[in-house]
């Protein structure tokens, strides 16, 4: 499984150029956060795990729980990641996962590559149910493409080089684990799974996002790194409310 999970994390490296970049950005929020202490870290969409894996290397005996509904990236995970780390099956697309959680008030709730293919409405509401998840003054890191308004030709050639670049490899890589006798029974469960789900991918400017914490009640949101087309809005839990 070892050499899956790196495959999968080389793959995701193209799609989102320089994204250990981003990671330790939200990284060092976090340790802005937690003040030197270890984060309990809420991984939404975590895939394979990367992020719950750099995150335990960089803080040892930090709480890590990763949460994906792909039965395919979960094998994966399952199989590479430490016993510490929590793993949960739940659906983004939902207000109930929530209740699947192991528990409350994160230090940090991070999402990579994980909102842009739930609507608009959905991820508003999303916004809102992770702050009632966060501690005060806990932190949500969403890394994410998010092209600039002021470059619209210039974001659109990114685009597009990058969908040229590694199409072939994405359903190369699908389609090997679909043939692989562990893998396999997983991505036939994921096949079902996503049968009736929409594919296109929404992409909003970091301001829509910015605009979107803000009505969810959080006490600060901005831009806090952007490389090319991709960037990462952060926001801060208020305390209204808060233990």
């Amino acid at each position: 499984m070892k050499a899956w999970q790196e495959e999968w994390d080389r793959l995701m490296a193209v799609y989102q150029p320089r994204r250990d970049e981003g990671v330790t950005a939200a990284f060092d929020l976090i340790d802005a956060v937690v003040d030197g202490g270890r984060p309990e870290i809420l991984d939404l969409g975590g895939g394979t795990g990367s992020l719950c894996r750099s995150a335990l290397a960089r803080w040892p005996g930090a709480g890590t729980t990763l949460l994906d509904l792909d039965p395919v990236l979960m094998t994966i995970a399952r199989e590479t990641l430490p016993p510490a780390a929590r793993l949960v099956t739940a659906d983004l697309d939902t207000a109930a996962w929530t209740g699947a959680l192991p528990h409350r008030e994160y230090d940090a709730v991070v999402a990579v590559m994980a909102l842009h293919y739930l609507p608009p409405g959905r991820v508003t509401a999303l916004y809102a149910e992770i702050a009632g998840v966060l501690r005060g003054g806990g932190l949500l890191v969403v890394l994410d493409h998010m092209p600039d308004p002021g470059l619209p030709a210039l974001s659109g050639r990114l685009r597009h080089r990058l969908s040229d670049a590694d199409a072939s490899n994405w359903n190369s890589w699908w389609t090997r684990a679909a043939a692989d006798p562990v893998l396999g029974p997983a991505a036939a469960a994921r096949t079902a799974l996503l049968a009736d789900r929409p594919s296109a991918e929404w992409t909003p400017p970091t301001a829509w996002h910015i605009d979107a914490l803000r009505a969810a009640g959080y006490a600060e949101a901005g831009t806090g790194w952007r490389h090319g087309t991709h960037a990462a809005v952060v926001a801060v839990a208020g305390t209204a409310g808060k233990r």
